[in-house]
């Protein structure tokens, strides 16, 4: 009989999908069946027995991001367990941990922010005190300091209502020095920000960029401006998870563990794309070549989206961003490259199908622009 492992999640969002595709990439390497229950924010408590009972599971991965509160040892009896999203200093003894590198987001953040050479700094982090949004604030304020700057911080009373926590933040947002460069702590606080500060009239992304993590696409792309986000590496997260629970299956002296998965790559959108203000035409073909560039488009297709000629689009791109649309296609589709050949998912043929361009090209392409490393070389070179 196939051995059974539960995977609890809190809902079935992406990076949840991504968590599960990682853990059932190492189950189909020894023989396990992953079966997800999941709560999906219901009111309700969770019948973990019953649901240990039915399954009889040879052990259990438990998201707690969400907040699982009935996943404990007391209801988890003997059943091994690896706990993804929980702070390792709860109440739940020796136990093994994964969760997300937040000092590598939060140095990751303030990099792509100072980059984009703002005076000033702020975060925002999430409703309630969880340890991953006060780990990443850290690393962001520590980023900040060594290059001289301080942060602003969002700091709600615990006691706010949600009402109450919205108007604070909005007027804290008018109140921040401009321009301003902001670390919202995960995409559904990006959100808020960016909905809020376009409100009250603040100009995003010239008086206020915003970058967020998650890279949720059911946000980022969804918001107006669209949402600069980290992406983190899940599916490797999940396949921890199963690594892990695997070797406490063999060892039972296994019992105490922390391991981390870390950012990717950032997905940069409009919240942090800044030009020049005479000219919005350029910053709506950038995001019209950031959303297109793999589906073959060409610098004409970028004039008819401006509503100028190819001659003036090209005056406009090298004048403001000091390259041709050519090259921005180009450097959209490497990114993508790079993004896919990051996923070891994805085989290296089939790659050049998904970016827009022929094998040929693409191969010389990459070549010349990663010091003459092929593909295969550079994900090798990056696992």
């Amino acid at each position: 009989m196939t051995q059974t492992v539960l995977f609890f999640v809190y809902s079935n969002k992406y990076i949840c999908a991504d968590r599960i595709d990682g853990a059932r990439r190492y189950a189909e390497k020894v023989g396990w069946n992953i079966q997800v229950i999941e709560r999906n924010g219901g009111d309700g408590s969770l019948d973990i027995r019953g649901i240990i009972d039915f399954w009889k599971p040879i052990g259990v991965i438990a998201e707690c991001g969400g907040g699982i509160p009935e996943l404990s040892r007391r209801t988890l009896g003997r059943v091994p367990c690896v706990y993804l999203d929980e702070n390792p200093k709860n109440g739940n003894g020796a136990a093994l941990h994964v969760n997300s590198d937040s000092v590598l987001v939060g140095e990751l953040a303030a990099k792509e922010l100072l980059a984009l050479g703002f005076p000033h700094y702020a975060f925002v982090g999430w409703r309630q005190p969880r340890f991953w949004s006060e780990e990443r604030r850290k690393a962001f304020e520590s980023s900040l300091r060594l290059h001289g700057f301080g942060c602003h911080v969002f700091d709600c009373p615990k006691d706010s209502s949600d009402v109450q926590r919205i108007e604070l933040m909005r007027k804290w947002l008018k109140a921040l020095p401009k321009p301003c460069g902001l670390f919202a702590v995960h995409d559904p606080i990006g959100e808020e920000v960016i909905t809020l500060a376009t409100a009250s009239g603040l100009s995003i992304p010239d008086e206020l960029a915003v970058i967020g993590v998650d890279d949720d696409p059911m946000i980022c792309e969804r918001t107006t401006p669209t949402l600069t986000s980290i992406r983190l590496d899940f599916e490797h997260g999940g396949y921890i998870c199963a690594e892990l629970l695997d070797r406490r299956l063999h060892d039972h002296g296994f019992v105490r563990a922390a391991r981390k998965f870390g950012p990717v790559f950032v997905t940069r959108r409009q919240s942090t794309r800044r030009f020049a203000q005479t000219d919005r035409r350029v910053a709506r073909a950038v995001e019209f070549i950031r959303r297109n560039a793999c589906e073959g488009i060409g610098a004409v297709d970028v004039a008819k989206e401006m509503g100028l000629s190819r001659r003036m689009a090209e005056v406009l791109f090298r004048r403001h961003l000091r390259h041709t649309i050519h090259d921005e296609i180009a450097a959209v589709r490497m990114e993508r490259v790079e993004t896919l050949l990051s996923d070891s998912r994805h085989d290296i043929a089939a790659i050049t199908g998904l970016c827009g361009c022929s094998t040929s090209s693409l191969r010389k392409a990459f070549k010349d622009s990663h010091a003459g490393l092929s593909m295969r070389e550079w994900r090798t070179a990056h696992r």
